[in-house]
């Protein structure tokens, strides 16, 4: 097992703690609303790196049903209290084959050694017209400052963390046969801020986080 999915079973307990205090709410929703923003409206997806199944459970409907996939043992048992689909294993090595509409990342191209190999594995193992999304902390912002610092200092998780540009995530896709469609930025605050501007807007470094759809 690897030094991060270690990092991430040890933090399932209190992970979705974050979620519940004032600031981490609204950053919450902020980012809820900017998949939900970029994923089909029905179909059959999967949130790669799904954790506890948070963001699964919320964007979950009656024509949309999210398949949660995540290596930590852990995070899936939080998954599967909240009654979602889950698959406990890797990007990498999706066992979906052709069922997919549609595909999503939240925070955790951060964590992947090998992203290219990820994004390969998605194409591969999805419908032809399928819609893949990618939501990062935009190294450039003041958030990307923050998690970086948080991460030098030793956090369990963020030290394992590697941060990206929107040319980056862009460059990436491309190299697999991607290409971006669409791309908002949100969290416009500083992050010392308690209110957090969650407006989706066009990408800038004043973007905490930002959101892709490439087709």
């Amino acid at each position: 097992m690897s030094d991060k999915i270690k990092a991430f079973n040890v933090v399932a307990e209190s992970y979705d703690i974050w979620y519940k205090h004032p600031q981490g709410k609204q950053v919450f929703d902020a980012e809820k609303n900017a998949v939900n923003h970029m994923i089909p409206k029905q179909g059959i997806g999967v949130e790669i790196g799904a954790g506890t199944g948070v963001f699964a459970e919320s964007l979950t409907t009656e024509e949309r049903t999210i398949l949660c996939l995540d290596p930590s043992v852990e995070m899936i048992k939080k998954a599967k209290e909240r009654e979602l689909p889950c698959i406990l294993g890797v990007g990498d090595s999706i066992p979906l084959r052709k069922l997919i509409d549609f595909g999503y990342m939240i925070t955790v191209l951060e964590f992947l050694n090998e992203p290219i190999k990820l994004f390969k594995e998605v194409r591969e193992n999805s419908k032809e017209n399928h819609v893949f999304s990618i939501l990062f902390i935009n190294t450039e912002s003041n958030w990307g400052d923050l998690y970086r610092d948080i991460g030098a200092k030793g956090d369990p998780v963020f030290q394992h963390a590697r941060f990206y540009t929107l040319e980056d995530v862009s460059m990436m896709l491309e190299e697999v046969g991607y290409r971006i469609s669409d791309a908002k930025g949100t969290l416009n605050s500083d992050p010392m801020k308690q209110e957090v501007d969650v407006d989706l807007v066009e990408p800038s470094k004043q973007s905490g986080v930002i959101i892709v759809k490439a087709e």
